[in-house]
């Protein structure tokens, strides 16, 4: 049985939003990291931060508005 990692954070439900509606993949953000894909999956999902560095990267990319 695969064990479930535990949350540190609630899902980044807004972000995932985000993404949906402008068509942006893991594979786009984690391109622009310099990760794995899985790597920003788990961080969206809870099971990983994202850094302040790393954050800022993807609101400057995607003009991301954080209100």
């Amino acid at each position: 049985m695969v064990e479930k990692k535990k949350l540190i954070h609630e899902p980044y439900n807004k972000l995932k939003g985000f993404m949906r509606e402008n068509g942006i993949i893991y594979s786009h953000i984690a391109e622009l990291l310099g990760v794995t894909p899985t790597t920003v999956s788990q961080k969206v999902n809870g099971q990983s931060d994202f850094t302040v560095s790393e954050a800022e990267l993807i609101m400057r990319k995607y003009n991301a508005d954080t209100a």
